[in-house]
């Protein structure tokens, strides 16, 4: 029983969170960003990360943090168990920065990312190196660009998401306040 009510969750044929053209099919409460928590998974440029996350936590959003480990199979493990920590602990997004899907890291990336659609959680992922073939298992691609003066914030970005508001798939986010 608990199997059926997971998917119900999750859209037909697009990401959780992933309203580009309608609005929410699922009437959601308002969440406000200080009751907001976000799993962020790292990358290789912890600076960035940091940056990112500031801007999170400068919005009053609670971030939980899991470091890049580059020690198995360049960090593609780690992250991925990170975000299935995440999706356990309920975390409202997931945000995985420089993902990075292989051949070699292929399936398990989906399958970890099917993990998070069947619990109902976005993900986005910010600064990707590559995508996912399979575009309903993230909601949005995050890239960031602190010299774009179009760029929203990454924290009304999340929340657009979060909120399950229409969003581009593609956003230019900024980490300036």
């Amino acid at each position: 029983m608990t199997v059926l009510s997971l998917s119900a969750c999750t859209p037909v044929n697009r990401a959780v969170g992933d309203t580009q053209d309608t609005t929410s099919e699922v009437a959601h409460d308002s969440v406000h960003a200080s009751d907001a928590e976000v799993g962020f998974v790292g990358s290789e440029d912890s600076a960035a990360d940091k940056l990112a996350i500031d801007a999170l936590v400068d919005a009053d959003i609670n971030v939980y943090y899991a470091a890049f480990n580059a020690a198995d199979d360049g960090g593609a493990s780690t992250a991925q168990q990170s975000v299935t920590d995440f999706v356990a602990r309920s975390v409202d997004f997931i945000v995985i920065s420089g993902f990075n899907i292989t051949d070699t890291n292929r399936d398990a990336w989906v399958q970890t990312l099917t993990n998070a659609r069947e619990a109902g959680i976005p993900v986005a992922l910010l600064n990707p190196n590559n995508l996912p073939d399979d575009n309903v298992l993230y909601a949005a691609a995050l890239t960031v660009n602190d010299r774009d003066a179009n760029a929203s914030r990454i924290s009304d970005a999340v929340m657009t998401i979060i909120h399950d508001e229409p969003h581009e798939r593609s956003i230019v986010v900024s980490t300036v306040s």
